[in-house]
């Protein structure tokens, strides 16, 4: 069936389809020159690939308006003489979203390549923006094949294909927006039947794309040695004691020289470098926390600078920073958040030995110092 063919003659979509094509094409080869990822790059991206990833998230938006307001444009075309007024604008506002879906998800691969991106919140947000994507290409196509035969049932077929796949890119951008604020930001507030569902449906998502965590089992405290015989003891004849020398007067630590290392600037700035300074360093620092330098770090972030507790001296179950790395991945305070690159046992673990140590920014690096298991990691980290 058709609009009206006998009051509307076919029009011509030469340069929509040719348009088209090219954002399909274009789709096609930015996914096979930047194939997504699911775990840490294994090479170092390029600097104009980081470049171009860091507009991720501002190119994401403009999709996100051009496809909601494409949305109310589909309500008004549901009838004939409102596909034969707003027809052309709809399909415009279609290529614009889905052009600028395009661009989101290539930029949103580049920013990949920049590491710490893993987890299943980051897995759903990858796949569901790249199926969604191609969704709105496909529906871009029908689209433009039902307005040139003027087939009005194909439309319906292809607001079908467009709602679906608008409604997989917003889901995916719920996983995204769990990266950056924390899987409890959408439900912290929701009314609790509400909220129960969302976590249930969320779980089982993320069920499909996370491997099981291991269960925790205890560890047996090992038995303690028997205490050995005490010797006997032989009876001297007394002597005369000798005096004791009087004590060297102590002097006051000397300061480090210039080619020592450091704890905290050779060891424990490298982890913050790592693994959380993208979000508390010197152009971002989320909670008013920073910690790229010492006097940052000691001072703390609006959660902790009242209190003076990000850093307690001595005390690492007193100090926030230490608390919330050692807190459950899946905790909404966790640091890092999940999905980016978390810190190891051993620097878990170094971080603690430093704060036990009195947290200085003068100690002089010494790895025989450390525990034995950690001067292996702690070698590899600050050579």
């Amino acid at each position: 069936m058709s609009y009206d063919p006998e009051s509307e003659a076919p029009k011509s979509y030469t340069l929509a389809w040719i348009a088209s094509l090219l954002l399909l094409v274009g789709f096609i080869i930015g996914l096979l020159i930047y194939p997504p990822l699911y775990e840490a790059p294994k090479a170092e991206a390029g600097q104009m690939t980081l470049f171009i990833g860091r507009f991720h998230p501002i190119l994401l938006h403009l999709p996100i308006g051009s496809l909601s307001f494409l949305m109310l444009l589909e309500l008004l075309c549901m009838s004939r003489s409102g596909e034969s007024k707003h027809g052309s604008t709809a399909l415009l506002a279609l290529w614009v979203g889905a052009a600028g879906s395009v661009l989101a998800v290539l930029a949103g691969i580049m920013l990949s390549r920049e590491g710490g991106y893993t987890g299943g919140n980051f897995s759903l947000h990858q796949t569901m923006a790249i199926i969604g994507t191609a969704g709105v290409l496909l529906a871009l196509v029908i689209r433009l094949v039902a307005m040139g035969q003027s087939n009005f049932e194909l439309l319906h077929a292809y607001r079908a294909l467009f709602f679906l796949s608008f409604g997989i890119m917003g889901l995916g951008a719920h996983f995204g927006g769990n990266m950056s604020h924390g899987s409890k930001f959408l439900t912290e507030f929701a009314p609790e039947p509400i909220k129960s569902q969302m976590i249930a449906m969320e779980k089982w998502m993320l069920g499909f794309v996370e491997k099981p965590k291991p269960e925790k089992t205890e560890e047996k405290a090992p038995e303690a040695p028997k205490a050995p015989e005490a010797p006997k003891v032989v009876e001297t004849p007394p002597t005369t004691p000798t005096p004791t020398p009087a004590p060297a007067p102590t002097m006051p630590p000397a300061a480090p020289a210039a080619g020592d290392k450091l704890v905290f600037a050779n060891l424990i700035q490298p982890i913050f470098a790592a693994k959380c300074n993208k979000c508390h360093g010197e152009e971002k620092q989320k909670g008013d926390l920073r910690l790229d330098t010492y006097e940052a770090t000691m001072a703390g972030g609006s959660e902790s600078a009242e209190k003076k507790n990000n850093i307690v001296p001595g005390k690492p179950a007193d100090s926030l920073t230490y608390q919330l790395v050692i807190s459950a991945e899946d905790e909404d305070m966790h640091m890092p958040p999940e999905g980016k690159d978390q810190l190891t046992k051993e620097e878990v673990a170094i971080l603690k030995w430093w704060i036990e140590q009195g947290a200085s920014n003068t100690q002089k690096l010494d790895i025989a110092a450390l525990p034995t298991d950690l001067q292996a990691a702690a070698s590899a980290i600050a050579k």
